[in-house]
């Protein structure tokens, strides 16, 4: 009795030399170890197709460009090159054309070897660099895990930390504003400063009649980072983040409320506080995540350390000039 394969992988057709009205099928496993040979006459091509379709979730085993071809698992190893958050949505396009590379370099790699390219003294010394690199890497990262395994209850010692620094876990005050800043300019008339005052007196008047902030200071501020979103500065401003002044006004200032004129060493600004956030401390569940984090590398990282030790030279490498000048050479 047949057993269903798990992955036909290739189907071939055949007349059978005593009938001539036979076909002959050839199924392979995954393994490619097992194999069944079945030969069906014409008037079961339909169970045929049925076993066929047995296969239809199962994926292929090698994958061809029409002159090479690469088993799925060769294929697997060399996508891990790609970082997994940027494999994990590569499109079918994506993975067809890596293949399709892969497969053109092993062809030039053959081509190379055939020409005695891997010969040369540079490119020996540059393919010992890259196998060193990368069984160094899988070295260090094989301890890494192991040194993983070694972790206290960090999050005892995240909860210690919390309650000895909770000062440093404080969300401070801060506000968001927008303003319309008009330039002064003491070498140039048309900006003196008696000249952008007057100007500035009469935004803020027509301000104080109704008009709409975000339309002024995007037809009027010179401030051009900021006149585009309505004269918004972006994200929120903590204390000591803003020139004194301009501060100072903002502080003072309820959201809604608009400032008067305010004089800084950019000009006049007419200011708008959008939102304030009182300051406040941070629980330890917000935090927490940020500081096991914190507490896992300090952790690993001297545990790296010592590891490193092992492989430190027991003296100072020495370079005269003339051996520095001979390395440096091209």
């Amino acid at each position: 009795m047949l057993r269903r394969a798990k992955t036909i992988r290739s189907v071939a057709f055949a007349d059978k030399p005593a009938e001539r009205k036979h076909f002959l099928f050839t199924l392979y496993g995954e393994d490619m170890k097992k194999s069944q040979t079945v030969w069906i006459k014409p008037w079961n091509m339909l169970g045929a197709m049925a076993l066929l379709s047995l296969a239809a979730g199962s994926h292929a085993v090698e994958i061809s460009d029409g002159l090479d071809g690469a088993p799925i698992a060769e294929i697997r190893e060399e996508l891990k090159s790609v970082p997994p958050d940027i494999r994990a949505n590569m499109s079918r396009e994506q993975v067809s054309r890596f293949i399709s590379n892969m497969l053109i370099d092993r062809r030039m790699e053959k081509a190379a070897l055939a020409a005695g390219t891997a010969d040369l003294p540079e490119v020996r010394a540059g393919i010992a660099r890259a196998s060193r690199n990368v069984v160094v890497r899988a070295f260090a990262d094989a301890e890494a895990k192991k040194l993983a395994q070694t972790l206290p209850d960090l999050d005892g010692l995240a909860k210690e930390r919390y309650e000895v620094n909770k000062a440093s876990y404080v969300i401070p005050e801060a506000i968001r504003v927008a303003h319309i800043l008009l330039t002064v300019n003491v070498e140039n008339p048309e900006s003196s400063d008696e000249v952008v005052r007057a100007k500035a007196e009469r935004l803020l008047a027509e301000l104080r009649d109704g008009a709409d902030f975000g339309e002024l200071a995007q037809k009027h501020s010179e401030d051009r980072g900021s006149s585009r979103s309505k004269g918004e500065l972006p994200g929120w401003s903590e204390k000591g983040k803003l020139v004194p002044p301009f501060e100072e006004a903002a502080y003072a200032l309820k959201p809604g409320e608009v400032s008067g004129l305010v004089r800084t060493r950019f000009g006049y600004h007419i200011i708008k506080l959008l939102e304030k956030r009182e300051a406040r401390q941070q629980t330890f569940e917000e935090v927490k995540e940020s500081i096991v984090s914190a507490l896992r590398n300090e952790f690993l990282g001297s545990k790296r350390a010592e590891w490193n030790k092992a492989f430190l030279g027991n003296k100072p490498i020495v370079l005269d000039d003339a051996t520095l000048e001979a390395l440096k050479k091209p």
